[in-house]
């Protein structure tokens, strides 16, 4: 497998299929906003009770009975958001799977016949059955992940029992055999983990370009991937080396574009807090208004540029994954077809001979 003709092609379609950009954006976009992480505390303050003791009080000793309407209104409050997050769970995987949908349709398409799918055929490829089946791979992984995780804790777990003994040799013993154990089976999850994230490419290739179900999908993914294992590794590692270039050479891009964004959208919004400030009203009323004049401003200037490049880089990657999972089948092909088959002559025993007329 030429991996480096595999990577120019990949960086020629990047920079001249314009319309595998926009399903790039969009699998930019929802994984960048699919992270994140929230914490809820009292960060170390106190309730008074009313009499100066710093203590939350018990129910019924001071506290103030809650309204009714509040009540309704924060339950309220709490069920919308929780419906709005379902939506937008289940916008967003939608919106993922059918990008990469388009993004492999697509490219496979221009590599067997040469021609560039519009944004709109892109979203007739992308909605379609495969991007459920996608959907379901990427559920069976992780829900046989998370079995395997729960088993390996188990297990971990087991010489803890010990501690049920009062021997104190036998916990200490426990105790470390359960440490040494916890360190091992995190080593072998993350392997698994890099592991999984290699097949399920191919895994997902094999259902969007072959229309194969679930299992058949996991399975010739599984092949692909054992007959051309010493290529796939080489492609991930060379992924893996541009990403790290990537992310070095971003780092300056981004500094710049937070710089040049938080003068282009400060001036103005500390221009119109000003006037505010000496026209309209005074105290958290101007520095509301120029938020609301310089944020759009700084998303524009910084989101929109940094949402742009992680489009292409998704596009890359999604473009080298497809290119290489064509080459693996295309050269399988080929060792099937010149490799020898037993003639008939050589089916014989040789120690057959004529009879003798």
């Amino acid at each position: 497998m030429d991996h480096i003709k595999i990577i120019k092609r990949a960086f020629h379609l990047t920079l001249n299929f314009r319309a595998l950009w926009v399903f790039g954006i969009i699998l930019a976009l929802v994984t960048s906003g699919s992270s994140g992480s929230s914490g809820s505390g009292n960060n170390g303050v106190r309730f008074s009770d009313g009499n100066g003791s710093g203590d939350f009080p018990w129910p019924g000793q001071g506290m103030p009975e809650m309204p009714q309407e509040v009540v309704n209104t924060i339950i309220a409050v709490i069920v919308g958001l929780c419906c709005f997050l379902l939506v937008l769970s289940i916008v967003t995987a939608i919106a993922y799977y059918v990008s990469e949908v388009s993004l492999i349709r697509m490219v496979d398409q221009n590599e067997s016949t040469g021609e560039k799918a519009t944004v709109k055929q892109g979203f007739r490829m992308g909605w379609s059955r495969a991007a459920w089946r996608l959907f379901l791979i990427d559920l069976v992984i992780a829900l046989a992940s998370w079995i395997a995780i729960v088993l390996l804790m188990i297990v971990a777990a087991l010489p803890l029992l010990v501690w049920f003994t009062d021997s104190v040799p036998l916990q200490i013993l426990g105790t470390v055999t359960t440490i040494g154990l916890a360190v091992l089976f995190i080593t072998v999850l993350i392997v698994i983990g890099i592991a999984l994230s290699l097949l399920s490419q191919f895994f997902h290739r094999a259902s969007a370009l072959e229309n194969l179900g679930v299992i058949a999908s996991i399975r010739r993914g599984f092949e692909v991937v054992r007959q051309r294992l010493g290529d796939v590794i080489i492609m991930a590692l060379i992924l893996f080396g541009l990403g790290l270039v990537w992310f070095f050479v971003m780092i300056p891009v981004f500094l710049l574009l937070l710089v040049v964004g938080t003068i282009l959208a400060g001036l103005p919004a500390l221009l119109v807090g000003m006037l505010v400030n000496l026209f309209i009203a005074q105290g958290a009323v101007p520095w509301i208004v120029a938020a609301v004049i310089g944020l759009p401003i700084f998303i524009l200037i910084f989101g929109a540029p940094s949402l742009f490049l992680g489009g292409l880089a998704e596009v890359f990657k999604s473009s080298t994954w497809t290119l290489t999972y064509r080459e693996a089948v295309a050269l399988e092909a080929i060792k099937a077809e010149v490799s020898p088959e037993p003639s008939d002559e050589a089916s014989q025993p040789e120690d057959e001979t004529p009879a003798e007329a």
